[in-house]
């Protein structure tokens, strides 16, 4: 009988062939993969560069395998297909995406140089690009990409806010990080700076010390300090300073002429950075899911929305719970951003809050969705299925069919296991 029919059956039963002394060895048998395999396809797109590539295929395969937890794999691919078609626009804006989602703006603004002078590029390429520049410090180039989306279309979704912000900050001449210095205002005042932990779109923050309680603190600063930005600083320290809870940062201190916020010190770095280093043990990463959803539920249940839930707001304890953190946007729901401008990342985005809807609860639950699919890409071992059909609740399109917080805390309870105590 053939290989295929003994795997899957049908038919009769082949007659064996008589045994001969020159007979050949029988072939070991192989793994099969069924043709409509996104693996495979993608795989055979980039081994034959004379393939015929249809971009809308090719981006259907990246979402299924994606949807199986295997997005790393799919821009490996798809990055070689692309090897041999340089000229899909379409192509590399996904994997851009992809890589700026997972914090490589290195990778995904090289994928997008080649067409950002292009005049008939996609408008959301152009706000891809301006965003990653943002990130990396090139506040001018930035500048230029978003004035550029305004050129072709002056209502685009959060150019104009961008565009307006950048301006101010370079009237300004907003770059806190380098007039601080300048001034010696941190080290002549409370905070002795000892080095930098991180950086973001709306400020760096810093190891340092509080001279006056003799104690390390992470601190904050504000790149810009326009209106706006006093008005984010103020609710990303009054927030968390309202919600107290051991999944929540806690705040020690504000300084508006500074610009900047004392926080505790996390010790165990970011989700983000843990996720970075590669493989990962489902029961650690079950931990961060259910310590993180009662972060968020206490959070809803105080009528609060996050608005920018992703990995890298994800702090870890010593005992390896999450801690939210950057309430820079957070809000009441209902709430309306200025200039019909979204707020939040562009990835982990609920499509009501890419179109600037008013504030709700199931964004957040959305973007934790997101974040779940992103970290559980990384789980080493089995993990229990229901963990995707959690991920699958989360991303409905319509909020109102998104479970809530508690719902979350309650599925994954009986995963995680009882915690210890902390």
């Amino acid at each position: 009988m053939s290989l295929w029919r003994r795997l899957f059956g049908g038919g009769a039963p082949e007659p064996e062939p008589p045994e001969t002394r020159d007979s050949a060895p029988p072939e070991p048998e192989i793994e099969l993969r069924a043709p409509d395999d996104p693996e495979l396809i993608l795989e055979r797109l980039g081994d034959d560069p004379s393939a015929r590539v249809v971009d809308a295929e090719v981006l259907a395969q990246i979402e299924r395998l994606r949807q199986q937890g295997r997005e790393a794999r799919a821009i490996d691919l798809v990055r070689r297909v692309l090897a041999h078609h340089p000229e899909r626009l379409v192509l590399h804006q996904r994997v851009a995406e992809l890589l700026a989602s997972r914090g490589d703006d290195e990778g995904a603004g090289r994928l997008l140089t080649p067409f950002l002078d292009s005049t008939d590029a996609p408008l959301e390429l152009w706000m891809l690009g301006a965003e990653i520049a943002e990130r990396r410090g090139d506040e001018t180039g930035a500048l230029a990409l978003y004035e550029r989306v305004m050129a072709r279309d002056l209502d685009y979704p959060r150019a104009r806010a961008r565009v307006r912000r950048l301006r101010e900050g370079e009237r300004k001449q907003a770059d806190v990080g380098a007039t601080l210095m300048a001034d010696g205002a941190l080290t002549r005042g409370r905070y002795r700076v000892e080095r930098e932990l991180g950086r973001g779109g709306a400020g760096t923050v810093f190891l340092a010390e509080d001279l006056s309680l003799g104690r390390k603190v992470a601190l904050k600063v504000y790149h810009r300090r326009g209106r706006s930005e006093r008005v984010r600083l103020l609710v990303e320290a009054r927030t968390p300073a309202r919600l107290q809870h051991p999944g929540i940062v806690r705040v020690f201190d504000i300084d508006e002429t500074l610009a900047a916020i004392a926080m505790e010190r996390v010790l165990g770095g970011s989700v983000r950075q843990e996720i970075d280093k590669g493989a990962l043990p489902a029961a650690r990463v079950l931990r961060w899911l259910l310590t993180g959803a009662e972060a968020l539920a206490h959070v809803h249940a105080a009528d609060v929305v996050h608005r920018d839930i992703k990995p890298s707001n994800m702090l870890l304890r010593a005992d390896d719970r999450v801690v939210l953190t950057d309430f820079g946007v957070a809000c009441e729901p209902g709430h309306v951003a200025p200039s019909a401008a979204a707020e939040g990342t562009l990835k982990y985005m609920a499509p009501e809050q890419r179109a600037a809807a008013p504030a709700d609860l199931p964004m957040d639950v959305h973007a934790f969705g997101v974040a779940a699919r992103e970290i559980l890409e990384h789980v080493s071992t089995e993990r229990p299925e229901v963990l995707d059909e959690l991920v699958g609740a989360c991303l409905r399109v319509d909020p109102q069919r998104r479970p809530d917080a508690r719902w979350l805390v309650e599925t994954l309870s009986p995963l995680a296991g009882p915690l210890p105590a902390g």
